[in-house]
């Protein structure tokens, strides 16, 4: 953003020379208050309760300034201030070293892609793949996927009444991502990964701010002994890899198990031996950039594949597990999804096209991923000067947009910490929620495959509807835990109930 009027040094809450970890920008905060919030933060982290003790924070419109080890970041919960950092200004922003962290399991792929330049020639490459007619393409797939999750959840139930709903869901979207990327099952392969302790891992690494340090040390070191781009360097992200074999030894085993198979399909793919064309690997082989011609790399590709696998797979399962969690809780608005899905669909399977005859089903997606959004945060580092509700960012500083405090927010959200789908019908959302409610992301930046994940969540949820409901066996609801995705932290046990008439179920699509 070119001529933007600095200010002098603000004035901040305690002042500068009161030492403090927290500091407000506009927000009078005493220094003993200051010191009092910043303490009664690590009872939060233990009982998991962070973000939401982060909503409460005084000053929402505000900025807050935290300094923890090694770095210091600005604090963003304002709806306003966080579209000026992600959509207005986000020219003036790059993504920050902590997606390094992610970097150790994804690669560089769009998620972790540090250079804009490189960004945008592969965004351009991977944009027509997640087109509509492409992404309405995989309907078919995902609802047989999740029809085929219905009848083994019947099986479990079957012997113990009761089944791991968050592994189901997680057992279910790598197997949706399995079929839609390779038009092969890899769920046999790939059934010992399990992503959601690696995103545990960097979940604990991104609280202990270790990737700043890792950060500048390998781009000083690619800087003097490295060559090509050192902003976008793989350095940090090795030695990260050693700490994990270090740290968390049997989480770097199912990864490199996961490259193998993904390094597997790609060859398999390249010398013919799996001749299709109708997945996501197929379909990056054969992108080309109509800019320049490019076309992506085999590391390029697994990257991507990885990004794609660990980032859709984990995140769609959170979604759903709190579906599913929140439904049982919420019977009046369980019964309002039966009643839409089975007069639309009856027993037949849904498709991409039904979706627009089923605003409840997409309204209990929407409104499970505003209360407990399955992406906590997201955080860019300034390129260039900017004001952020009147607070001078400086070039290097890192702001972090807390999507939780987004989506509770008082002024914005009618009694935020309710489920209530309601007010994401189309008649009843208006446009400051509109762009308030930003699960994917905002800006250029936002997620490529928003499309894809919103349509495989509608039709699972759908789908499962018409055939069984999920009763919670405890009136304790599972923590979220303190990773990317906020997830469920341990088993989801419920009961599942089929439902009249739709029993068994055929999986035949």
């Amino acid at each position: 953003m070119a001529d933007v009027d600095i200010p002098g040094d603000s004035t901040l809450h305690p002042p500068k020379w009161m030492p403090t970890f927290i500091r407000w920008h506009g927000t009078q905060v005493g220094w003993w208050q200051s010191w009092r919030l910043a303490l009664k933060i690590l009872p939060r982290v233990r009982d998991h309760t962070l973000l939401d003790y982060a909503v409460a924070l005084p000053g929402p419109d505000d900025v807050i300034v935290a300094r923890v080890p090694f770095a210091r970041f600005v604090i963003v919960r304002s709806p306003e201030l966080a579209r000026q950092v992600l959509v207005t200004n986000q020219g003036s922003y790059m993504k920050s070293p902590e997606y390094d962290m992610l970097a150790v399991a994804f690669g560089r792929g769009l998620v972790t892609d540090l250079n804009d330049e490189t960004w945008q020639r592969n965004r351009r490459l991977v944009q027509p793949i997640f087109g509509k007619r492409n992404v309405d393409g995989f309907a078919p797939v995902m609802v047989e996927a999740a029809r085929d999750a219905v009848s083994r959840i019947g099986e479990l139930a079957a012997q113990d009444g009761i089944v791991d709903v968050g592994a189901e869901m997680n057992r279910l979207t790598l197997d949706i991502t399995s079929r839609t990327m390779f038009g092969t099952d890899i769920t046999g392969p790939m059934s010992e990964v399990v992503l959601a302790r690696l995103l545990r891992f960097f979940g604990r690494g991104f609280m202990t701010n270790l990737s700043h340090p890792i950060h500048h040390v390998a781009i000083w070191l690619h800087k003097r002994f490295g060559s090509g781009d050192a902003a976008n360097s793989r350095l940090p992200m090795r030695i990260m890899r050693v700490g994990g074999w270090l740290i968390e030894p049997k989480a770097m085993r199912d990864l490199r198990h996961a490259e193998r198979v993904v390094d597997g399909l790609i060859a398999d793919h390249r010398s013919g031996r799996i001749d299709r064309k109708d997945n996501l690997l197929a379909l990056l082989m054969d992108a080309e950039d109509p800019e320049t011609g490019y076309r992506y790399s085999d590391q390029e590709i697994h990257d991507e594949l990885l990004t794609f696998i660990g980032a859709g797979m984990e995140t769609t399962a959170t979604a759903l597990s709190w579906v599913w969690q929140l439904l049982s809780e919420h019977p009046e608005a369980r019964e309002r999804l039966r009643t839409e899905v089975r007069s639309v669909l009856g027993s037949r399977p849904a498709t991409a096209a039904d979706l627009d005859r089923l605003p409840w089903t997409q309204a209990v997606v929407a409104e499970t991923m505003r209360l407990l959004p399955p992406v906590i945060g997201l955080a860019r580092t300034a390129k260039e000067h900017d004001v952020l509700g009147g607070y001078p960012i400086k070039p290097g500083t890192t702001v972090a947009v807390i999507l939780h405090g987004l989506h509770h927010h008082q002024r914005v959200w009618e009694r935020p910490e309710e489920f209530d789908p309601s007010r994401f019908l189309p008649e009843n959302l208006d446009r400051e929620q509109k762009r308030a409610a930003i699960p994917f992301g905002a800006g250029k930046r936002m997620c490529v495959a928003s499309g894809f994940a919103s349509m495989e969540a509608a039709l699972v949820v759908a789908t499962f509807a018409q055939h069984l409901e999920f009763d919670a066996v405890s009136d304790q609801r599972v923590r979220r835990q303190i990773s990317f995705t906020g997830g469920p932290d341990g088993p989801l046990p419920m009961r599942p109930r089929f439902l009249p008439d739709l029993e068994p179920v055929d999986t035949a699509v």
